[in-house]
């Protein structure tokens, strides 16, 4: 009985020293993503951040008053999209290197939040344009990841202020990517936030998708398969 006692005071010790080394760290601001081990120079810096000991009950007060949560979650909401990003990526190991992963990962991250996008169905809109290969081209001539015509790629990088070198920048994983999002982003503006017809103009463009309207009056089913594939794929990803 005295053993049992015993090992769980010990137990208790345990979870209380964990949770007074979670307060630390996040006192502290340690990033979730970006944590690593200082050096002894690094500690013992200026610069160095200042460790938050809890010794008297507004010690906690103060620390708690520091913390972020929602600061917090939308890190750890980040660190998990950018890593589910690249596991879809490493399903096209051809298409995509390993280098290049991390990289489109996180400019998807940051461009879907920029605008207000899902960055996995960002994803799916590139997995259903392109399959993740930089240099496509259609027989429509658009060009790249999200398959950008060129000219609307030049015309939304002069909105972007982006010095336009031709078509072939358009094989740029940066510049296809923000242009496509930008286009996109514009074609949601424009149909009110209604995917179906911002993912048809996508596709079709503005101009079809209005003469579709006008004689269907509306999206019928037989013009709509892009963007049912792309749905799929999006929920495939979640």
């Amino acid at each position: 009985m005295k053993k049992k006692m015993i090992s769980k005071c010990g137990k208790m010790r345990v979870v209380l020293a964990l949770t007074v080394l979670s307060l630390v760290l996040t006192g502290a601001g340690v990033s979730l993503s970006k944590a690593r081990v200082a050096s002894k120079e690094q500690m013992l810096s200026a610069d160095a951040p200042e460790l938050l000991f809890l010794h008297r009950p507004n010690d906690i007060k103060s620390l708690s008053s520091r913390w972020n949560p929602s600061a917090v979650m939308d890190e750890v909401r980040e660190v998990v999209l950018t890593d589910r990003l690249q596991r879809v990526f490493a399903q096209f190991p051809r298409r995509i290197g390993s280098a290049e992963r991390e990289k489109l990962a996180q400019m998807l991250v940051d461009e879907g939040k920029r605008v207000d996008i899902d960055p996995l169905f960002l994803a799916a809109v590139i997995r259903v344009e392109s399959a993740f290969f930089s240099g496509a081209v259609s027989d429509k001539g658009a060009r790249g990841l999200m398959q950008v015509m060129p000219t609307t790629g030049e015309e939304v990088a002069r909105k972007l202020g982006l010095d336009w070198q031709g078509p072939d920048q358009l094989h740029d994983v940066e510049t296809n990517v923000r242009l496509g999002v930008y286009y996109l982003d514009w074609l949601l503006d424009l149909y009110a936030g209604n995917y179906k017809y911002a993912l048809t103009a996508y596709n079709r463009g503005p101009t079809n998708v209005r003469h579709i309207v006008r004689r269907y009056g509306g999206l019928t089913p037989q013009f709509t398969e892009y963007f049912q594939k792309i749905q799929q794929t999006y929920q495939g990803y979640l």
